[in-house]
């Protein structure tokens, strides 16, 4: 008689990762006002979503801290201590972002001279911000490290000078971070166009690696506002992986839960977009997972929250009721075997 094992028939699926962490974007007029009880319930609901990493993606916008600072102009409430201390009580992570500066995009298209320039500048803003963070940062089991602001994409450092300066920005960069918080994450994003070989992006990326502090790079998927496809997405994610890989750096696939629906390079209107639906923000966390278990939304506050509206509570519920029906599944599966 011949005897078939169960395991024969119980194919293993691919895992399908939960999302981990999300961005939030500081904005005077929002959370700029916002007082402890509301950010309770932010917090809140980022539990319900299972959430363990906050990327502050900056704490000083143009002119305005979202810290106390007395050489800065601060928010009516501040809320850096806030977020430390309530995500302490939670267990979440919190990566610190540093200055936004609205003309960055314009600043790097500008001749190597004027990037460089332009770059020094930035540089020493973000790291007399770093500096004015660290003693408040460093109080909390919360703190998990630095987030570099600016994000790096496959067009405009594609010349080898302006390549350098961008190099060397951010070794310096991460190397204050570094001597300022010693053993703490230091993490930056990027983004792909797909007007890059794959050769020359794996490159690019080795290169970034041997030359900065940066023990984190998470990728942004771009499928929100069409920078890449399905199909030419894996390419780049593996060549990535593999640049993380060969210099012994950690990364983490940025899940962009949007659909956008104005904005360049549809039009001249400023950006605009709506919460995505379930099933494409599925099949991107499905791609995902093959490359890492470190799945980063950008961004719930946004697009999948009660407090995004309409749209954004209806995303929130059908994900939260997915994430549960998964864990009931992978607890039948598992008293299978």
């Amino acid at each position: 008689m011949i005897i078939f094992s169960r395991a024969l028939f119980l194919k293993e699926p691919e895992p399908i990762y939960p999302i981990r962490g999300t961005f939030i974007q500081l904005l005077e007029n929002s959370h700029g006002q916002w007082k402890e009880n509301d950010w309770l319930i932010f917090f809140s609901y980022l539990k319900k979503l299972k959430i363990s990493d906050l990327y502050l993606q900056w704490t000083v916008a143009d002119t305005h801290a979202f810290f106390s600072s007395s050489s800065l102009q601060s928010v009516k409430f501040p809320p850096l201590e806030t977020i430390l201390k309530l995500a302490e009580q939670l267990d979440i992570k919190i990566n610190i972002g540093l200055v936004y500066d609205d003309k960055y995009w314009n600043q790097i298209t500008k001749n190597p001279h004027q990037v460089k320039v332009y770059l020094d500048e930035l540089l020493n803003r973000s790291t007399f911000v770093a500096e004015q963070i660290a003693p408040i940062a460093i109080k909390y089991k919360s703190f998990n490290g630095w987030y570099i602001t600016e994000e790096v994409d496959d067009i405009n450092w594609r010349r080898v000078d302006k390549k350098e300066l961008l190099f060397a920005y951010l070794g310096q960069l991460s190397s204050a971070l570094e001597k300022l918080t010693p053993g703490y994450q230091i993490a930056i994003s990027g983004f792909c166009n797909g007007q890059i070989k794959i050769a020359e992006f794996k490159k690019f990326w080795d290169q970034l690696f041997k030359r900065t502090r940066i023990n984190l790079a998470l990728f942004q998927d771009g499928i929100g506002v069409n920078k890449l496809t399905f199909s030419k997405l894996p390419n780049y994610l593996a060549a990535f992986k593999q640049a993380a890989v060969d210099n012994q750096k950690e990364i983490g696939v940025i899940v962009e839960i949007f659909r956008q629906t104005d904005g360049y390079p549809i039009n001249k209107k400023p950006f605009q977009a709506v919460p995505a639906d379930l099933f494409r923000i599925n099949l991107q966390r499905q791609l995902a997972s093959r490359f890492s278990q470190n799945i980063i939304a950008f961004c719930i506050p946004s697009y999948m929250m009660p407090i995004a509206g309409n749209l954004g509570e209806a995303l929130y519920n059908r994900y939260l009721a997915d994430i549960e029906e998964n864990i009931n599944s992978d607890s039948r599966l598992e008293q299978l075997r």
